[in-house]
């Protein structure tokens, strides 16, 4: 068991200090380290002011894709008319792609040409948004109908292929405002080309699900999209009756990827290509799973925020913590002395592992160590250190009926294991409903609890277990003096005495 647990240990720490950059530091949260923030206007086509329903649905929107990040300790409030995200850390790009509208369709591609450098141009200095989103959909967008009219929409918007300004710093009025069921000019993300599309034939709202993934053919990244209702019978047969065609994903107006059709996908799913690097296809995928925004908006420059609380705080929490736990020792020590030293032993190394746990969630899911979850760990200490207890009073209890060191440790184990899961499988079901039914930095606190929750099981069962059975087969180690069981091995001495006279007397009557 102890050749187990060690094992384990060298894997977390291996992977701690040879992955990601070897860092040893769990990421904190927001209150302890500060972070970025970033403000969402909303932009509606007709420049008024956006429903309440609207703005609480984005930002149920966007807590979901926070979830999706895994425990982010990210933040989405309301400011009027506005969503603030904050996200722990200096990189305001994951608060920016949490914002995104994320409409996205399937469109045919008409035609395709490179994109064509233009002047700068600066927008009136009166135009509201609803103008300029007027303005860009009388140039680049055109309806669709019968032959002629769709004829008409491709004569019109042709020329515009060389007048669209694709570049990086050109800000796009249509962004998640084009009318899908019309013709639409629209640039790659990248710039470099622009399309001319015809409308939607698949809405994003009919996306299942989407994953990030790496590609069979050559390992890129891309988002591997699910389709469900209509969408997952019609794509099968669109494919299969326009072999040799491009079709084109657009998220926001701008064209994800446009692949050539080469066969039947004879599957309801399909991949988005791209540019991605693995960030990139995982926020892609986070912001479809969890569907499109009410409304767009325009973003702020990221805003640096200080840690709301510092790192004075975090000081005063770790210290609390160590005295917490010096505390715990000393008893343990003064009442079992050489249980006592096991137990530190246990905790020493409980507390190595939680660590390196805490710098690989940060490194690979996000997890952020705030001052909540920092309490989730103290009060895992405390349940440790419960379990310890039932341990030793167990073994206290078969001494009292007379039995020795040695035999006792592997009867009270039995009993004390049923009490060890029985009192660890209530505190994680709790945990796991504050987890699954709070927000925000709840969620961080009851994180740390149930993970602290399964190392205790962990390590009193592979280290704390084997220890005291080591201990016990111990000649020096089972001297009353030294492991501190003297007053009950009095008792066991006592009760074996007596049962041995009352054994002795019965013969005799006999």
């Amino acid at each position: 068991m102890l050749t187990i647990f060690f094992l384990l240990m060298a894997i977390v720490f291996g992977l701690v200090f040879f992955t990601g950059g070897g860092k040893p530091e769990p990421k904190l949260g927001i209150d302890l380290q500060g972070g970025t923030r970033v403000t969402l206007t909303a932009r509606t086509p007709d420049g008024s002011a956006p429903a309440k329903d609207q703005l609480d649905k984005a930002k149920q929107i966007i807590e979901q894709r926070v979830n999706g990040l895994g425990v982010g300790g990210s933040e989405v409030i309301t400011d009027g008319n506005n969503l603030v995200i904050t996200v722990p850390g200096t990189d305001g790009r994951q608060a920016r792609s949490l914002g995104q509208t994320a409409r996205l369709y399937v469109r045919p591609v008409e035609t395709v040409q490179p994109a064509t450098p233009q002047q700068p141009t600066t927008p009136p200095a009166d135009q509201t948004a609803a103008q300029a989103i007027a303005a860009a959909k009388a140039v680049r967008q055109a309806p669709a109908g019968d032959a002629a009219t769709n004829q008409a929409a491709v004569a019109k918007l042709t020329p515009q292929l060389a007048k669209t300004d694709c570049s990086a710093g050109a800000t796009d009025p249509l962004q998640g405002n084009d009318d899908p069921s019309q013709y639409l000019v629209s640039c790659s993300q990248d710039g470099t080309q622009v399309y001319l599309l015809g409308p939607q034939i698949i809405d994003g709202r009919d996306i299942a699900d989407a994953s990030a993934t790496t590609s069979s053919q050559g390992g890129a990244w891309i988002v591997n999209v699910e389709f469900r209702n209509r969408a997952k019978d019609f794509w099968p047969q669109y494919t299969g009756a326009n072999i040799g065609k491009q079709t084109a994903f657009t998220l926001d107006s701008r064209v994800v990827s446009a692949p050539q059709i080469q066969g039947a996908i004879n599957t309801p799913s399909t991949e988005i290509s791209g540019n991605f690097n693995q960030s990139g296809a995982k926020d892609l995928a986070n912001v479809l799973k969890y569907g499109s925004l009410p409304l767009s908006f325009s973003s702020s420059d990221a805003e640096t925020v200080s840690a709301t609380l510092g790192l004075a705080s975090l000081r005063a929490g770790l210290i609390a913590g160590a005295i917490g736990l010096i505390a715990v020792l000393a008893y343990a020590l003064l009442y079992y002395r050489m249980l006592g030293f096991l137990t530190m032993l246990s905790l020493i190394v409980a507390g190595m592992m939680v660590y390196g746990i805490m710098v690989l969630l940060g490194r690979y899911i996000g997890f952020t160590l705030d001052l909540s979850g920092i309490a989730g760990l103290i009060i895992g200490i405390g349940m440790t250190a419960d379990s310890f207890v039932v341990y030793f009073e167990r073994i206290k209890d078969e001494m009292r009926e007379g039995r020795s060191f040695r035999s006792a440790v592997p009867r009270g184990w039995v009993r004390a294991r049923r009490t060890i899961w029985s009192g660890n499988a209530v505190s994680f079901i709790a945990a796991a409903a504050i987890y699954f039914l709070a927000i925000g930095e709840v969620r961080g606190f009851a994180f740390t609890l149930g993970l602290t929750t399964i190392l205790d099981i962990v390590v009193v069962f592979l280290v704390t277990h084997p220890l005291v059975a080591l201990a016990s087969r111990s000649s020096f180690l089972s001297k009353p003096s030294v492991n501190g069981l003297g007053a009950v091995t009095d008792v066991a001495k006592e009760r074996r005495q007596a049962a041995a006279d009352a054994a002795s007397l019965q013969k005799e009557t006999v």
